[in-house]
C-alpha cells in the first residue's frame, strides 16, 4: 500500500514537469539547431522533486536491487525475485562472452573514431551494441518499427506476465546478440511489454547509467518538437512519436543523450517526413552503424536512407546486411574489413556480394574480429566493415 501510495503521488508530481522548461543539451555539439537549450537544467538539479525516479524504473526492470528505492517493496514480489536472479547469471555470461571482448576490440581499433553522434537505422531497442562500441558518443539516434510503448505503472501491472515477456525478448537476445523483427512484434504487441522503452532502460540500468529524465517525443510534420514527461499515456498526433533519455553512465558526470523513433526508413516513408532529415543533419557528421539489417539497404525502395547514410557519415560501422561494399567509392572512403566473409544466413542468401568475398579473400586491410556480430553470430563466421571518409567533412 505505502508503495502504491509512492507512485500515485510521484505520478501526480511530475504531471507539473509538462509545464517546465526542457532538459539540457549532453553537449554543446550534439544537439541539432533549433534544440534544447544549453542552459536549462533538470528540475532534480534544481532541488525540486523529478516526479518517479527514473533510474529507479530502470533498476527495477533490469532486475537490479537498489535499497532505499521507491519500488523496494515491489523487489519482494516472487515474479522480480525470480527475474532478477535468472538475469543476474545471464547478464554475467552475455558480458563476458560478448561485450566484454568488443569493449576490447572498439578500444584497440576504433580508438577515436566516432563523432559525437551515433546514428543506427533499423535497430529495435539494441541500444547495448552501439554503447559497448562507442562509449563516449554524446548522443545516440535509434530508428526502428517497434513503438515507442510506456513506462510500466508497476501499481496496476501484472508482474509476472510482465516479466515473463521481457524473459522471453532478452532470451534469445542474450544468446545471438539481435532482436528478430517478426518476434519482436509479438513480444511487445501481445503482452505487457508494450514498446521498446522498458528494454531500453534495461539496458541502461545493467550498463550501470543513470537514467535521468525520460520524454515522450512528437516530431510534428513542420518539425516542431512536443514533448512530455514519460508518465501516463502519450498524446497522439501526426508526426514522428519518439523518446529522449538523458543519463550519464558509470562514474561519468557528463550526460547523454539517447533518442529513439518509430519510423519507417523506406524511400516513401522517410520521403514524407522531411522534417525528420533534417533534424538528423543538425546533428553534424554521424557515425552511421548497422547489424542484422535484413539487407534493407541493398533494396531501391531504401536508396534515400542509403544515401542519406553515405552523404552525411564520417565512419561508417556495419556488417554485410548493410550499405553494399560497392556503394563505398574507394575514392572517398578507406576500408578496413574485420572477421570473415563467405555468405548471408541462408534466408538472405541472394544478397551474396562477390566483391566483398574477394575483397576478404585478398587479405589486404583484413583483420580479425575476436567476437560474433550480426547473423552471423558465432565467433570465427562474423565480419565487419569500418569505412573513414577520406575527406573529413
Amino acid at each position: 500500500m505505502a508503495a502504491r501510495k509512492t507512485l500515485l503521488f510521484c505520478s501526480l508530481t511530475l504531471l507539473l514537469l509538462v509545464f517546465l522548461g526542457p532538459l539540457p543539451s549532453p553537449g554543446a555539439d550534439s544537439e541539432p539547431a533549433g534544440g534544447l537549450g544549453a542552459g536549462d537544467v533538470p528540475q532534480a538539479e534544481k532541488g525540486e522533486s523529478p516526479g518517479p525516479k527514473y533510474d529507479d524504473c530502470a533498476r527495477f526492470i533490469a532486475g537490479l536491487s537498489t535499497p532505499g528505492s521507491s519500488l523496494a517493496d515491489y523487489e519482494k514480489k516472487p515474479a522480480w525475485v525470480k527475474f532478477a536472479a535468472s538475469m543476474n547469471q545471464s547478464w554475467e555470461k552475455f558480458d563476458q562472452r560478448q561485450l566484454a571482448p568488443m569493449r576490447e576490440w572498439a578500444s584497440r581499433e576504433l580508438g577515436s573514431a566516432g563523432t559525437s553522434t551515433v546514428f543506427y537505422p533499423f535497430s529495435g531497442p539494441d541500444f547495448i551494441n552501439i554503447y559497448t562500441l562507442f562509449p563516449r558518443a554524446h548522443t545516440y539516434l535509434l530508428v526502428a518499427l517497434e513503438p515507442v510503448g510506456a513506462l510500466p505503472d508497476f501499481a496496476a501491472l501484472d508482474l509476472q506476465d510482465f516479466f515473463a515477456s521481457l524473459q522471453r525478448s532478452l532470451s534469445v537476445y542474450l544468446s545471438i546478440d539481435y532482436f528478430a523483427t517478426a518476434r519482436m512484434a509479438t513480444q511487445i504487441g501481445q503482452t505487457q511489454l508494450k514498446g521498446v522503452l522498458p528494454l531500453l532502460l534495461f539496458f541502461l540500468a545493467r550498463e550501470h547509467a543513470r537514467v535521468l529524465d525520460v520524454r515522450y517525443w512528437l516530431m510534428k510534420p513542420d518539425g516542431a518538437i512536443e514533448e512530455q514527461p514519460a508518465t501516463g499515456e502519450r498524446n497522439p498526433g501526426p508526426g514522428v512519436p519518439g523518446l529522449r533519455i538523458v543519463f550519464a553512465g558509470a562514474g561519468a558526470a557528463e550526460k547523454q543523450t539517447l533518442y529513439y523513433f518509430q519510423l519507417n526508413l523506406q524511400n516513401n516513408s522517410f520521403g514524407r517526413n522531411p522534417q525528420f532529415a533534417s533534424f538528423l543533419k543538425g546533428f553534424g557528421p554521424l557515425t552511421a552503424f548497422t547489424k542484422s539489417a535484413s539487407y534493407l539497404l541493398f533494396s531501391r525502395y531504401s536508396a534515400d536512407i542509403r544515401q542519406f547514410i553515405l552523404n552525411r557519415s564520417r565512419y561508417v560501422l556495419q556488417d554485410d546486411s548493410g550499405i553494399p561494399l560497392k556503394d563505398f567509392d574507394p575514392a572517398v572512403w578507406n576500408l578496413r574489413f574485420y572477421g570473415t566473409y563467405t555468405a548471408p544466413f541462408r534466408l538472405f542468401k541472394n544478397r551474396y556480394q562477390p566483391d566483398l568475398a574477394a575483397a576478404y579473400k585478398s587479405g589486404k586491410d583484413v583483420y580479425p574480429l575476436p567476437f560474433g556480430i550480426g547473423y552471423r553470430y558465432r565467433v570465427g563466421t562474423s565480419n565487419l566493415l569500418f569505412a573513414a571518409r577520406k575527406t573529413g567533412d
